[in-house]
């Protein structure tokens, strides 16, 4: 149903990264970049919270002319983009300064990061909003093109290859997605027989179960295996432990908190009209699959680690494993668990990246066995790289304990999809849970190792107050005050949106 009220914060969304994005062009002086940056993620967020509110009173909402559709699922995607941006951006304003501070970037080049950064964002956003599998493909495709520069943004060797890597990899893993949607397209045009509005995620929730199933199980196998790329599954994952590695600190916290997140909702979306012609179980099967063995591959790659920042990509990668574990075994603690999953993970793996940022601007290196006495050299980093290893560790009360928990308790309840016996639940309940002790183990092995030791004696000890720790004591705060509870919208609208996906 279109609501004209919603036009408004829907036009302020889109608008709001384009315009600064924009001006990030023309203006001159890193303090109006950065107090255009936080106007416009300031705006996003406000934007956010009004179409949550017509979300709750209305189920789902259309908009400019229907070709924005946002529900519950989507609200909880922009509700992570909105919170993780402003984080990052907060971060930026002490991280990107001493980078020119420090002769490492020249001012003028300052423009293009917040550039990029805002498409990026945007291109997040459509992907997100957009009532169009078309749209949001393309919009999917823009943030490879966008991401590609600011993973090379130093332009050292490595950060180039480590750009070209994403490049290229992702561009064939969207070319794959690509073939899908026209797939979808071929199916849903025999069926609608309107050109226009084949691709609409609106019209074809209402014909799924008309389209063809053998088409559309080919169809979602292009596009899983497509954005699963994005995502960082295996084994499509091999281009996310260099990217992470090369890009500026608040790139990484945005590619690991937002847009592997914006992937798994192409995909879920894309899965609620596939299972409709289709038996659950198929779906369910490739997304409990891929996800079991990116989550147990994952923690052992964790244990042979001696980069901290690659330490936390295949951290990265266990953890969307695991969320899709839970999408993939379905109903109602399933899902919750997947989606309070990708929100846990977004916070602490953005927490996790700034303490790296600031431990490499500190110890200019990033192996782990360089790095000792963080407590007595930078105390804060040391705090929220403790907090961030923790929660990421799944350590109870952590909230990222409990909604393991309940993916756990949703494979051994409703078992894996297909014909599966009890005893094959059992036995993957078995893995997983192996799987989650060693990631355990190995994350807090290495992280302690840092924090706490003798610090090497050209490090000079202290760390400065800057703005930069506003959004890691935030963070932190919020991590830990997830382990004790969940604020009642939060838990209304994750609730609203694990129903969506339950739907069949």
């Amino acid at each position: 149903m279109s609501d004209f009220a919603t036009t408004i914060p829907v036009s302020l969304l889109l608008l709001a990264p384009l315009i600064a994005g924009g001006l990030s062009m023309v203006l001159t002086g890193s303090r109006w970049l950065h107090v255009t940056n936080l106007i416009s993620i300031g705006t996003l967020i406000a934007a956010e919270s009004m179409i949550a509110r017509s979300v709750f009173a209305q189920g789902s909402v259309t908009a400019l002319g229907e070709i924005i559709y946002i529900d519950a699922l989507s609200s909880v995607i922009l509700f992570i983009i909105g919170t993780v941006g402003l984080a990052c951006s907060l971060y930026m304003r002490s991280y990107m300064d001493e980078q020119i501070a420090c002769g490492v970037i020249a001012s003028k080049r300052l423009n293009l990061f917040f550039f990029l950064f805002h498409m990026f964002l945007l291109a997040m956003v459509v992907a997100t909003v957009a009532n169009s599998l078309g749209v949001q493909w393309v919009a999917i495709e823009a943030t490879t093109l966008a991401t590609t520069f600011l993973i090379a943004f130093w332009r050292r060797r490595e950060s180039l290859e480590a750009g070209w890597k994403y490049l290229i990899l992702c561009s064939v893993g969207i070319s794959l997605a690509l073939f899908g949607v026209v797939l979808l397209y071929y199916s849903s045009l025999r069926v609608l027989g309107d050109v226009s509005s084949a691709l609409n995620i609106t019209e074809l929730q209402q014909v799924a179960d008309q389209l063809d199933a053998h088409i559309l199980k080919l169809a979602f196998v292009f596009l899983f295996v497509g954005y699963g790329t994005k995502v960082g599954l295996v084994p499509m994952h091999s281009w996310l432990p260099d990217a992470y590695t090369e890009a500026p600190a608040p790139v990484a916290a945005m590619l690991a908190g937002v847009l592997e997140t914006v992937a798994v909702y192409a995909i879920l979306r894309c899965r609620g009209i596939v299972d409709q012609a289709v038996p659950p179980d198929f779906t369910g099967g490739l997304l409990a699959g891929f996800g079991l063995v990116s989550f147990v591959l994952a923690a052992f790659f964790i244990l042979l680690q001696h980069n901290y920042k690659r330490l936390f990509a295949y951290s990265s990668i266990e953890h969307m494993g695991l969320a899709m574990v839970g999408f993939g075994v379905g109903g109602p603690i399933g899902n919750f668990g997947g989606l309070f999953h990708l929100v846990n993970h977004a916070f602490a793996k953005s927490l996790a990246f700034f303490a790296a940022g600031n431990i490499h601007r500190r110890f200019k290196t990033v192996e782990i066995d360089e790095v000792r006495g963080l407590t007595t050299v930078l105390p804060w980093s040391a705090l929220a790289l403790l907090i961030a290893g923790l929660a990421l560790a799944a350590l109870p009360p952590f909230a990222l304990f409990s909604s393991e928990m309940q993916i756990v308790t949703a494979l051994g309840s409703s078992g894996p999809p297909g014909a599966w016996t009890n005893q094959g639940a059992r036995f993957l309940v078995v893995i997983l849970l192996l799987g989650s002790l060693i990631a355990f183990a190995g994350l807090l092995y290495r992280i302690t190792g840092m924090a706490w030791g003798i610090a090497p004696k050209d490090i000079v000890p202290g760390e400065q107050w800057s703005v930069g720790h506003v959004p890691i004591i935030l963070l932190g705060a919020v991590l830990v005050g997830f382990c004790w509870a969940l604020p009642p919208p939060l838990r209304q609208l994750f609730e609203a949106a694990s129903t969506l996906l339950a739907k069949r």
